[in-house]
């Protein structure tokens, strides 16, 4: 519709014919504009998480401000991302528990942390968090290291009394040594540690959950106890299986059971929590993206997760620790939670991994490359050092944009700037990735 001069009702042509080209200009301004919202309208957008640790954005800092888990989430803001998987824990816990289990980490042996441990101690950093949300429009997930418990590493200030008052619950390794850096799912014990620690978070409010079961691969080992169980059933002792061996498999689905059974514990227990609340806490699982053949010697089960509906959102991690060829894909990932209507989001990091040296056109390829094979988006380990990296910054706003990164890996100024080789090529992998191509030892494949 269109009027003229004294708002009379005329036709397009009748309008082209009174003001000539200038009228032919503004119609065909219009329609351009148009089609131009109409474009970015349907342009394709990403969720980018940030997966960030308070421990660590005050580490680096050396000092406190009061507002230190606001400064932190406000820095993801300020790069355009609004979705934080915060950590809670992973041994000792980063939040204010009322459980009889929990223990507050409030530093270590590490002189540099005690400042952390004032930090901890003075505020409940989730709570904050989820102020700090409200108030913002922000998404928190709570983020739970499902076995991390580092043994008497740095005078054992960043192990639970839990772990460390329960030594028959530490793992054992396939030749028998103790693993004090895991317990054992095999025992109910731990899985109602976990699960306890998880329900109360999201009774604290926490958007949703985040199991990262990238923290520490594997879940189970060989603790006799389990290897007695699977044993007394008629199958063959587990520690004398090769990996080609076709009962190996079976051992290792034997021991994905437990994770399995606990995921499935903590699924009726949320059921209870939700009710409470009247709201719905989703979970997010997060896993190494070496395959699902790998993951399951790892110890999680993806497949019967999202056949039982154990899970709400699959997130991948490219945690490089084995001596393997990684495939380096998430497709399979992306395809599988696709078959069950669950979001996938893939996984890259914005700290170098040992002999790995800091590169953005590494980080946007592993970015792109993900979108491509399907990932609704792209989960930043690290995100509170990434957030404040100078060379970073002005990249992460892009990462939700694939039509962004596509321009800026066409740009040949950034290309020039940031030229690639063996080391800088595989930035963006997990931190805690042991490439042995760069001459850094890997685990061998027996150990699982």
């Amino acid at each position: 519709m269109i009027k003229d001069d004294v708002g009379v009702v005329i036709s397009r042509r009748a309008a082209l014919k009174r003001g000539g080209v200038a009228a032919a200009t503004l119609l065909l301004g219009q329609r351009a504009t148009m089609v131009s919202t109409a474009a970015e309208t349907t342009r394709t957008t990403k969720t980018v998480w940030g997966i960030a640790e308070l421990f660590q954005w005050v580490y680096l800092r050396q000092k406190k401000t009061g507002r230190d888990t606001e400064d932190c989430l406000q820095a993801h803001l300020d790069c355009g991302i609004r979705h934080v998987i915060w950590a809670i824990g992973r041994s000792a816990v980063d939040y204010h528990s009322a459980l009889p289990h929990t223990t507050l980490y409030v530093g270590d042996s590490r002189p540099e942390t005690k400042v952390i441990g004032d930090v901890m101690r003075e505020r409940c950093c989730l709570r904050t968090a989820l102020a700090f949300a409200r108030e913002k429009g922000m998404t928190i997930y709570a983020r739970l290291g499902m076995n991390r418990h580092y043994g008497g590493g740095y005078g054992g200030g960043l192990t639970s009394r839990f772990a460390a008052e329960h030594p028959e619950w530490h793992e054992v390794t396939k030749d028998g040594k103790p693993d004090k850096t895991r317990l054992s799912y095999f025992f109910p014990e731990h899985r109602q540690e976990r699960l306890d620690i998880l329900c109360e978070v999201a009774r604290i409010g926490a958007h949703g959950l985040c199991l990262d079961f990238a923290r520490q691969v594997p879940m189970l080992r060989y603790h006799p106890k389990l290897v007695e169980t699977y044993m007394a059933q008629g199958r063959p002792d587990p520690r004398k299986l090769a990996l080609d061996d076709p009962q190996f498999m079976d051992w290792c689905r034997f021991r994905c059971g437990f994770v399995t059974t606990f995921l499935r514990d903590l699924r009726r227990a949320l059921r209870e929590v939700e009710k409470q609340t009247v709201r719905r806490v989703p979970v997010m699982a997060r896993v190494t993206d070496a395959g699902l053949t790998v993951n399951l010697m790892e110890c999680t089960d993806i497949q019967t997760w999202l056949k039982e509906g154990l899970i709400d959102e699959l997130c991948t991690d490219p945690l490089w620790w084995l001596q393997f060829k990684y495939p380096d894909t998430v497709k399979p990932y992306a395809e599988l939670a696709h078959a069950h209507s669950l979001k996938h989001w893939g996984g890259a990091n914005t700290v170098a991994a040992p002999k790995t040296r800091l590169n953005p056109i590494s980080l946007l390829q592993r970015v792109r490359r993900q979108y491509d094979e399907g990932a609704d988006g792209v989960a930043l380990y690290q995100s509170d050092t990434g957030c404040v990296d100078p060379v970073l910054k002005p990249i992460l706003p892009k990462l939700s944009d694939p039509a962004a990164i596509a321009a800026l890996l066409a740009d040949p100024t950034l290309l020039a700037k940031y030229p690639q080789d063996d080391a800088s090529r595989l930035f963006s992998v997990d931190n805690h990735s042991r490439i042995e191509a760069l001459g850094v030892a890997a685990q061998p494949m027996d150990i699982l």
